[in-house]
């Protein structure tokens, strides 16, 4: 653990949840406020949770805008004419994202400081993983509107192929409930093992600091592994060892802030079928194979 980070990382005691190791210039979604609040993740909503909302009625700018103020790249996967609604949903969230972006500028005249800065919005869906019943996407990418550091972007589409539609989820078993526990679980454990594994050593700070570090590290990845609807958003259905075989098992993310300092990433859990399958709607009990 480098002195920066371990520093970075101490110094969250009271802001165990989105706010650690929050930069303290990022910009708000008004123009005019940018630049004023702490900075907060961009996450986009993954589509699978709800149905796309409604593009409104302020102009889109391209996917490969660029002006003076701002530039804009967004890449996408070319899919058959069949999985209509998962580029749909890819489009609506992209042109959601674009419109949020801009209106989220600083106004240069309000921000003189801004004036001769060019923002950045980056946005990569890229086919995560498929098998015969369901095609993943995953929406990475960065907002950056003037906070110290840009914004990671992370979202997931899960598409059934048989159903022919978005699915979130709690969508795959009978008893999400139970099944949000075991994955938390897993999950927890996993992460807990790896976290501490990079927790600092003896020498790398005071006694005090490393045990603050310890302790905020657990609460916050207690917080955001909890089995709630919100923290178990994104996910990809893993693809087999051959393009016709069943998943063997679940990738949760989980975004930056959420179960780790900014400064940790994103970070990801592989889990495998075995833990969930005996949870899953009649439905979707071939999709998956436990080894």
């Amino acid at each position: 653990m480098k002195p920066a980070i371990l520093f970075c990382v101490a110094s969250m005691a009271a802001v165990l949840a989105l706010g650690a190791c929050q930069q303290p210039s990022a910009p708000s979604s008004s123009a005019s406020a940018s630049a004023a609040r702490a900075s907060t993740p961009v996450i986009s909503a993954p589509a699978a949770t709800s149905t796309p909302a409604s593009a409104s009625t302020a102009p889109v700018p391209g996917d490969h805008a660029v002006t003076r103020h701002y530039k804009i790249a967004v890449a996408m996967p070319t899919l058959p004419a069949v999985d209509k609604p998962l580029v749909d949903a890819m489009r609506t969230t992209a042109d959601n994202a674009k419109r949020d972006f801009v209106q989220a500028l600083p106004d240069p005249k309000a921000l003189p400081e801004f004036a001769n800065r060019q923002f950045e919005l980056r946005l990569d869906f890229k086919l995560a993983a498929q098998t015969p019943a369901f095609l993943s996407v995953r929406e990475t990418g960065m907002a950056d509107t003037g906070g110290a550091h840009p914004n990671p972007v992370e979202a997931a589409f899960v598409f059934d192929r048989k159903a022919g539609k978005l699915i979130a989820l709690d969508d795959l078993f009978a008893d999400a409930d139970a099944a949000r526990r075991a994955l938390a679980n897993f999950a927890h454990d996993a992460l807990l093992k790896k976290l501490m594994a990079n927790a600092p050593k003896p020498g790398e700070g005071s006694p005090e600091a490393i045990r603050e570090w310890k302790v905020n590290t657990a609460q916050m990845l207690d917080d955001g592994t909890k089995p709630t609807t919100v923290n178990y958003s994104v996910f990809v259905v893993r693809a087999g060892a051959t393009a016709d075989a069943p998943s063997p098992g679940l990738t949760l993310v989980f975004p930056p802030y959420q179960v780790a300092p900014y400064v940790y990433g994103t970070q990801r859990v592989e889990v495998p079928a075995s833990v969930f399958t005996k949870l899953l709607k009649p439905a979707y009990a071939s999709d998956f194979a436990a080894n």
